[in-house]
């Protein structure tokens, strides 16, 4: 009987957050599409954790708390204190001007899912997308290339969608 190598366990947990990551852009419910953004979030931190990167673990509490908290409130006390937060350990932490790309994904990400629904909450979480999507390239890192490609697809899949569905309720009239 093979034992399960520690990398194996750590790649393999990383695959399975990334394909349960991809599938709520596609919905139409944004509450579903937070909760199934938070329980990656989670998968995440503990894929990070498993690699011993202490960085990217305080990155994606922090993302987690913010998709937690937006899931119940859209204060902008809220936001404003995990744009803080974000800005604070980014400064901490950064080594380079790449490394600021994650901060300003995280700031388009946090005012998006506590000020915007609809199509615009879907831009924004494009936009955050697209942020990490340059930094990944920037650092040559292919499996978040191709991930972050996948989101942004299928978050325009999601608007498409979801634009689709619009057209098809009858208009209002104005003026009776």
């Amino acid at each position: 009987m093979e034992i399960i190598k520690p990398y194996r366990f750590r790649q393999d947990f990383r695959c399975g957050a990334c394909c349960e990551r991809i599938s709520p852009f596609s919905l139409i419910e944004e509450r579903t599409e937070k909760q199934c953004t938070g329980l990656y979030s989670f998968q995440i931190t503990v894929h990070f954790a498993l690699l011993g990167l202490p960085t990217a673990v305080v990155s994606c509490v922090i993302a987690l708390a913010r998709i937690t908290l937006s899931i119940y409130t859209r204060s902008l006390l809220c936001a404003a204190a995990l744009i803080i937060i974000s800005i604070a350990m980014a400064l901490a932490l950064s080594r380079s001007t790449v490394e600021i790309l994650p901060l300003a994904a995280s700031v388009v990400l946090t005012l998006s899912l506590f000020r915007f629904d609809g199509i615009k909450l879907r831009l924004g979480l494009l936009a955050g997308s697209v942020l990490w999507l340059i930094h990944n390239i920037c650092v040559q890192s292919w499996g978040g290339i191709c991930l972050e490609t996948c989101f942004c697809l299928s978050t325009l899949w999601g608007m498409w969608t979801a634009a689709r569905e619009q057209n098809k309720e009858p208009k209002k009239e104005v003026c009776p």
